[in-house]
Parts: C-alpha cells; sequence; structure tokens
C-alpha cells in the first residue's frame, strides 16, 4: 500500500493539506512505513498562492483538483490533519481513502498506520470550502 501524507517539511504533517507544501509518499510493506520520497505540491491553488483568502470556494467557483488527483495517483491513502469535503470526496473518485489522525510527526503517522497502531479521527478537522 503506499500513503502520502501532506508536509510543509517533509517532517511534520501539514495541518491542511491544500497548502501544504508537498507530500511525504510511503510504502507500507511487512509492518514497515518506508519513506519513498518528497512531492512538491506545484497541484493545489492555495499552495500555488492563487487563493487569497477573500475568496470562498462555492459550488459555483469550484476549483479542481485534478493535477493534485494526478500526482497521487500511485497512492492507496491519504493521512491527514484536515482538508475540505470537495477534496476528500474527489481522492475517493480515485480511491484514495482519507484518514484524519493527530500524529505531529509523519513518520510516526506512517509507522503507526503499518502496526495496526494509529487512531484515526472521524472529522475533518477543517471548515467546509
Amino acid at each position: 500500500m503506499r500513503i502520502a501524507i501532506p508536509s510543509d517539511d517533509g517532517i511534520n504533517v501539514a495541518s491542511h493539506t491544500g497548502r501544504a507544501s508537498g507530500f511525504v509518499i510511503y510504502d507500507i510493506e511487512n509492518d514497515q512505513a518506508i519513506r519513498i520520497e518528497y512531492r512538491s505540491n506545484r497541484y493545489t491553488g492555495h499552495a500555488l498562492g492563487k487563493c487569497d483568502g477573500s475568496e470562498h470556494h462555492s459550488s459555483n467557483q469550484h476549483h479542481s483538483h485534478d493535477s493534485l488527483l494526478g500526482a497521487l495517483d500511485d497512492c492507496n491513502m491519504m493521512l491527514a490533519h484536515g482538508m475540505g469535503p470537495r477534496l476528500v470526496a474527489d481522492l475517493a473518485t480515485r480511491n484514495i481513502q482519507v484518514v484524519f489522525c493527530d500524529e505531529t510527526l509523519a513518520e510516526d503517522a506512517a509507522q503507526k498506520l503499518a502496526i495496526g497502531q494509529l487512531t484515526a479521527r472521524e472529522d475533518s478537522g477543517c471548515c467546509p470550502h
């Protein structure tokens, strides 16, 4: 299984997926999380500075997640602190399961997932947009 974890520095789990500077990619094999790479986020409007905070993402102003989805297409799961419900739904269309957690370090989150000890949260920790 391949997982993506949003991170601004390649170490800590970012608080908001769309604003993260990148994604740490891990493969889960035999109860081990193996770090594969860090992929810079060149895909979301938030990360590229295209969302200045004054706009609200209503259904009439939908911004596309297609390039992000394509960049993570080899992943089966994303571990995150928070993201908007539309991104959760868009990831689901690509069969990428979203799991929300409170882990601070990406490596700890990945390893706890690998050994079945990750505590998942139900809520996204993010306001809808």
